[in-house]
């Protein structure tokens, strides 16, 4: 079975966010916002297989921590986790 799958990467709080701190200074510059305080992260969509949502589930963590994620300066967070529908595309065509 396939399984969508949302998952947001942030530098953790002590690390200094150079880009955040540039959108905000920005912000502050053309008076939209005094104090925005913003974080730059990165959000990955991906597809995951497995026969059960728990396998494809530690799949996913798996990836996480050996390729999305340097845990020295980085967070993880899975946002989304759902199964994939699958359209019949038979009975699709049949039906319209």
């Amino acid at each position: 079975m396939k399984y969508r799958a949302k998952v947001i990467v942030n530098l953790k709080d002590k690390i200094k966010d150079s880009k955040g701190e540039a959108v905000s200074a920005v912000l502050k510059r053309i008076s939209l916002e005094e104090n925005a305080n913003v974080r730059i992260g990165k959000i990955f969509e991906l597809e995951i297989t497995g026969k059960t949502a728990e396998i494809a589930k530690c799949k996913l963590q798996e990836i996480i921590d050996e390729v999305l994620v340097n845990p020295i300066i980085e967070t993880s967070k899975i946002l989304e986790f759902e199964p994939l529908e699958i359209t019949d595309t038979k009975n699709e065509a049949q039906i319209k």
